[in-house]
């Protein structure tokens, strides 16, 4: 008898897998299987618990009252033998290739036959494989086969891409009813108006002798009114397929007369009032806390929002000026991130930085952060005093033994750090800058509250990491055509020092936790497989301070606050290389991609009791070389920027620019 012994918990980590690898193996054994499906002229012997397991369709068959439930061979029809092998595959293994060659079939059936993984996951694959060749075809397949999320995704993709898949060779076989449809959509983007008559004129060459006669009603679409009178005559008025329409050569030669007689000045403000403008790439910058914002006028409650200086703008290269935009409705935000999505500016809010603040709570964040991280960012008591400039200097307090750890400035990453220990300064808030119409609109809210985090936006849907209070780098993603969040799968390394940008259809965290030094680290999620992996590459930069990325043709570039160098990381190559230095440092900004090139904002310190500069850098790719282009507006303390496009025209309203 065996007696005084302790209790063994015993788990053989290995026993799922080999599980299914034995039950694999035993469908070659007659004896131990106990259904087979026929499909094609072909046989496949498997076990109905498994298929019950994987398929709705098959446990509702197996377990009812139906024929089925008892034969020991159930014929499927209309079912591809190829495609059912790779399910019941997918059944034993856990394991699919999907591939162009298969996505269609393994959808249809897996539809068919209610695989819900498999269909998810090549739905999935469809809506990250859209781009220009693909959106209309994928449309319609998705269409036929009840995709809703894949026909929300590739229709958006052509509204706000229209200008590329009209090149397309799928484009010449649009239906003319989807073509009405795109055309009448208010959410179609074209940089001019004449990309419209370009794209109608080109669908009806394809089939002159059959469209034609469409030619008025989809000329009518393109809003011939908004089109200048030297491309009236000397385009469309010259074109044989207008002249070959009277009813068109007749509404474009009264639209033609109207203009002639309105004025100049006239002619302009409808221009700048139509409804489809001309769009050109701008930056957009939001502005948190400023230092020179007043801090005697009490409450901010208190105060006049209309008297509020504006916290939102753009920067137009082409005029090279800072124009007005809304303000973002919560003033002095700090923490915040910021990015651009289906051109519609998306805003994830951290906390508010009230001047009435008293230096104790910004000796407590301090010190919290100093300590725990909390925030992952320090602040000077020297420092303090920019934004309390009522308060003497003695009112801030010295402690020596941190001088070697606290920073002269608040370093609020761009990118992402560990949320706060409680969720006091953590919120849910999600906003919607509709560029279209110049209005901030809220959005459904976040899943989780966060602190600093990072966001980027991937195959027309946003992705929010980090700034939880979890002990793993929390993520999750919005989906703007449904306006729901949805889980995804964590990162696979803790991190509270990072940022993230898409590429090439993946998304990719770079970062390091907050200990000095300590080296950095590269993740990569693939959205189709919701999946991280972590990524070894040569040159990998050594530790950064508040890092950020942005991702140009297919190369990621990344700087950070504590140096000038600037890197870039080739994913096809897998290599890093530096590129040319920034001309000085850029705290608490952000990197942005406009027209092909990298603008740096952020502000710095120049020197110990020197001012707070707020230059903008502009990185040229072709030469290799950083140039000053501008100054941010104000002298913000955190920014966040993005790129949009948006007409100038609408805001013609400068920034008034403070002494930089």
């Amino acid at each position: 008898m065996v007696r005084n012994v302790d209790d063994l918990d015993f788990c053989m980590a290995s026993h799922p897998q080999t599980v299914l690898e034995g039950l694999r193996s035993l469908r070659r054994n007659p004896k131990l299987v106990d259904v087979t499906l026929a499909a094609g002229g072909r046989d496949f012997p498997c076990h109905r618990a498994v298929l019950a397991l994987c398929s709705v369709y098959f446990h509702s068959m197996f377990s009812g009252d139906f024929v089925e439930s008892i034969s020991a061979r159930v014929e499927l029809h209309d079912v591809d033998p190829d495609v059912l092998a790779s399910l019941l595959d997918f059944c034993y293994t856990g394991k699919l290739t999907i591939n162009q060659g298969n996505v269609e079939g393994l959808i249809q059936t897996s539809s068919q036959l209610q695989f819900q993984a498999v269909r998810a996951v090549c739905s999935r694959y469809l809506q990250h494989q859209i781009d220009a060749t693909n959106c209309l075809g994928i449309l319609e397949f998705a269409e036929v086969h009840g995709c809703p999320e894949v026909v929300a995704k590739a229709w958006g993709f052509l509204l706000e891409n229209f200008e590329a898949v009209q090149c397309s060779e799928e484009f010449p076989l649009l239906e003319k009813e989807r073509l009405v449809a795109c055309l009448s959509n208010e959410r179609l983007q074209t940089r001019t108006e004449s990309t419209r008559v370009e794209g109608v004129l080109a669908w009806v060459r394809c089939q002159q002798e059959s469209r034609l006669p469409h030619l008025p009603e989809l000329l009518g679409l393109t809003r011939l009114a908004l089109l200048t009178p030297d491309y009236l005559r000397n385009i469309l008025l010259t074109d044989s397929l207008v002249l070959a329409s009277p009813s068109c050569v007749k509404a474009v030669e009264m639209v033609c007369r109207e203009k002639m007689d309105v004025k100049p000045g006239e002619l302009a403000l409808n221009n700048s009032q139509s409804p489809q403008p001309n769009l050109q790439e701008v930056l957009f910058v939001m502005g948190g806390r400023s230092l020179d914002d007043d801090d005697e006028d009490g409450d901010e409650e208190d105060r006049d929002t209309r008297l509020l200086p504006r916290n939102c703008g753009f920067y137009n290269p082409k005029t090279q000026q800072w124009y007005e935009l809304p303000s973002f409705p919560n003033h002095n935000k700090y923490g915040y991130a910021v990015v651009s999505l289906n051109n519609e500016v998306y805003v994830t809010v951290f906390f508010s930085f009230s001047p009435s603040f008293s230096p104790s709570h910004s000796l407590f964040i301090s010190l919290s952060s100093i300590h725990a991280h909390v925030f992952s960012f320090t602040v000077t008591f020297s420092a303090l005093s920019l934004f309390f400039p009522s308060l003497p200097p003695s009112s801030f307090p010295t402690i020596p033994s941190l001088s070697s750890t606290i920073s002269r400035s608040i370093n609020l990453s761009s990118g992402g750090s560990r949320g706060s220990q409680s969720n006091t300064w953590s919120t849910t808030e999600t906003w919607k800058y509709i560029t279209r119409e110049g209005r901030w609109v809220t959005v459904a809210p976040m899943l989780r509250p966060r602190t600093n985090h990072t966001s980027a936006a991937l195959n027309g849907e946003m992705y929010v990491i980090g700034g939880t209070t979890m002990d793993f780098v929390d993520v999750e993603h919005y989906d703007p055509y449904n306006d729901t969040w949805a889980r995804t799968c964590p990162a696979v390394k803790y991190v509270t020092n990072f940022t993230a940008t898409a590429c090439h259809g993946k998304l990719y965290v770079i970062g390091s936790c907050a200990v000095k030094y300590n080296a950095l680290t590269m993740q990569c999620y693939n959205p189709v497989i919701d999946t991280w992996n972590i990524i070894c590459s040569a040159f990998l930069p050594k530790y950064l301070s508040s890092p950020r990325c942005v991702s140009v043709e297919g190369l990621i570039y990344l700087m950070a606050d504590n140096t000038k160098k600037v890197y870039c990381y080739d994913p096809l190559a897998n290599m890093w290389q530096k590129i040319q230095l920034l001309h000085m440092l850029h705290e608490n900004g952000s990197l942005v991609a406009v027209d092909g090139q990298l603008f740096a904002t952020g502000g710095h310190w120049k020197g110990m009791e020197g001012d707070y500069g707020v230059e903008v850098e502009v990185y040229n790719r072709a030469s290799n070389c950083w140039k000053v282009e501008c100054f941010l507006p104000r002298l913000w303390f955190y920014s966040g920027t993005c790129s949009v496009f948006l007409d100038p025209s609408q805001w013609s309203t400068t920034f008034p620019l403070d002494e930089n």
